[in-house]
């Protein structure tokens, strides 16, 4: 049964004999329900499924994060379907045994240039702390307004645990610290940062690969 949420005027939601309505961010779109068959999937079919569950399963740790990130790259779709279309499209890489992610390709946002030009990080076992300190090109962060934009961090283990900052530094803070624990998964890490404005836009920064670290 279709349901029109916020009265008369809203939008459809749901079934309706044999059209489904689906709704993604401002569009709300009208589709035949798919029709069943006994044959096999094509090996095309096989293959984009495949990717589709790749994805699908690597970035759901991180949904939070995505949902700022991706917020605004299409802003007529939501923020996971933008981020698994970018990610389908430039993340995954053929292997001789099928696929699997392109850490360095991998964004977990996408707007404007990111600006660090380097950058170190230390993981003190003891206190349970990973810190990043960085530089930035100054001229980029003028042009694009970006200066006190807060720092975003993404730890991510491919066993599906991910950790972020709490505390937000702004960019010209040139460093920043996450928490981690030894509850989670023991193994390396990938690390991502980026910048996002706080200032109602949600504007951000293309997220940046800085590469592992041992926990």
């Amino acid at each position: 049964m279709a349901v029109i949420k916020n009265g008369a005027n809203g939008t459809l939601s749901g079934k309706a004999g044999s059209v489904v309505f689906v709704t993604n961010g401002n569009t709300t779109y009208a589709r035949s329900l798919p029709k069943k068959t006994r044959k096999k999937p094509s090996a095309d079919q096989i293959q984009s499924r495949s990717r589709f569950s790749l994805i699908q399963k690597f970035i759901s740790p991180m949904l939070g994060l995505l949902r700022i990130g991706f917020k605004n790259y299409n802003p007529d779709k939501k923020a996971y379907s933008n981020a698994m279309s970018y990610n389908l499209n430039h993340a995954i890489e053929k292997t001789a045994t099928g696929y699997a992610i392109n850490y360095e390709n991998f964004r977990v946002s996408k707007g404007g240039p990111n600006p660090v030009s380097d950058y170190t990080f230390q993981v003190d076992k003891e206190t349970g702390t990973f810190t990043i300190t960085w530089e930035y090109d100054a001229n980029t962060a003028s042009q694009y307004d970006i200066s006190s934009s807060n720092c975003r961090l993404l730890l991510y283990n491919p066993d599906e645990c991910a950790f972020t900052n709490e505390s937000m530094n702004p960019l010209t803070h040139k460093t920043q610290t996450a928490n981690l624990t030894r509850q989670q998964t023991v193994g390396n890490y990938h690390v991502y940062v980026f910048f996002y404005k706080t200032d109602g836009s949600d504007e951000c920064t293309d997220s940046k690969y800085l590469g592992t670290f041992e926990w």
